[in-house]
């Protein structure tokens, strides 16, 4: 990846609210390392959305009204120099935007900064690339009994890091193109996966692999968080589309379903403010990685919807996360993102998850500064 960061030129001035949260210096040198780390697709994935949200978060789906995008981005951003990357390595014939290295999923995490880089390099490869990874995911990927789409092309088996990487692009791609089935695809899917991988003993916790001819049945932190700011994208997608209003009960059934995740998974938060790789395992080492990605997703479901009972959870997760960055930028105390029982030395995806909680945590500061109502109470108002 360090050929793509060879030619990505940032402007880290770009952060006009540096005083929230991470410093301007701090934040440069995660966002430099992820650039410098990233490969597969859903880092790739991850890091455009990291950049979205944290340097152009009017087209993101947090900003104001994101559909149709109220700019296009400069050729110059990172996030179309990524999806150029791409597409410049797609597999030909393949219908995924990235070769998913066998995940259904994982290349449509990609999937918004392509639709964006259609704007702006007005080339119609981009558009195409993301309806054939559309495609792919309702028309050939294999289906759970339910109805959930895989998350592994060659069998059912279902990963809740699923939950990041697809229904939100569903549903971006069906409230950019006016299409209120596909928006409420995304949510329909994150309601199949919780019928498949919730724990039924109580904990509300969600199991990391189930079906298929293995299973991971663990409560895998990361794999959660991945659930829960996937939730919160889709939700917030949902929200400013074309059709908020219609969408009205189904946007409160999935913040209820995140809400209920996150505050069984703030449960396990160490007295540092760190959460174990394995929530339930107490003994288990303090990963960086999910404890940042949840406090972000914390921050974004308090904005939508007024409840800030998690709020303490997510800043005693910040600070300790704070401590946990390097001088050179690198995350430490991060699992290995291909080994899930052990410590990695760096995390291309934990570098990104740093950048989303900086990017929720200024902007659920600015939500209550202006004294705004919160995104799904508003909806009404403007609809």
């Amino acid at each position: 990846m360090r050929l793509l960061h060879s030619f990505i030129t940032l402007s880290f001035a770009s952060l006009s609210v540096s005083a929230l949260g991470l410093s301007d210096d701090t934040v440069a040198k995660v966002k430099d390392k992820m650039l410098n780390i990233i490969h597969y697709s859903w880092e790739n994935g991850t890091a455009t959305e990291a950049l979205l949200e944290l340097d152009e978060p009017d087209v993101s789906v947090y900003g104001k009204k994101p559909f149709p995008p109220p700019r296009v981005l400069s050729a110059d951003s990172p996030v179309i120099k990524i999806a150029q990357y791409a597409l410049a390595g797609r597999v030909p014939g393949k219908k995924p935007i990235m070769d998913g290295d066998g995940a259904s999923g994982d290349p449509a995490s990609m999937g918004v900064a392509v639709l964006l880089a259609n704007s702006t390099l007005q080339d119609p490869t981009y558009f195409r690339a993301a309806a054939d990874q559309l495609d792919f995911l309702l028309n050939d990927v294999p289906r759970a009994p339910n109805g959930a789409i895989s998350h592994r092309e060659s069998e059912v088996q279902p990963w809740n890091d699923f939950v990041y990487m697809a229904p939100p692009f569903i549903s971006y791609y069906g409230a950019l193109t006016g299409n209120i089935t596909l928006v409420k695809e995304g949510k329909r899917q994150i309601g199949l996966y919780r019928e498949i991988l919730k724990d039924t003993n109580g904990t509300c916790l969600w199991h990391h692999v189930m079906m298929g001819s293995w299973q991971d049945p663990s409560f895998w932190g990361t794999g959660m968080a991945w659930v829960a700011a996937g939730a919160t994208r889709t939700l917030q997608t949902m929200a400013k589309s074309q059709f908020a209003f219609q969408l009205i009960p189904d946007m409160w059934e999935l913040a209820g379903w995140t809400g209920e995740l996150i505050n069984a998974a703030w449960q396990y938060q160490k007295p540092d403010g760190s959460l174990p790789n394995h929530a339930n395992l107490p003994d288990d080492f303090s990963d960086a990685a999910w404890t940042a990605l949840l406090a972000s997703a914390t921050y974004r479901l308090a904005v939508q919807t007024g409840n800030e009972q998690w709020i303490h959870n997510a800043e005693k997760a910040f600070k300790w996360v704070e401590t946990q960055i390097a001088d050179d930028g690198t995350l430490k105390s991060v699992v290995n993102p291909l080994s899930w029982w052990e410590l990695g030395a760096q995390s291309p995806e934990g570098q990104a998850f740093v950048l989303l909680l900086q990017a929720a945590y200024r902007d659920f500061c600015k939500y209550k500064q202006t004294w705004a109502a919160p995104t799904l109470l508003s909806i009404g108002w403007s609809h």
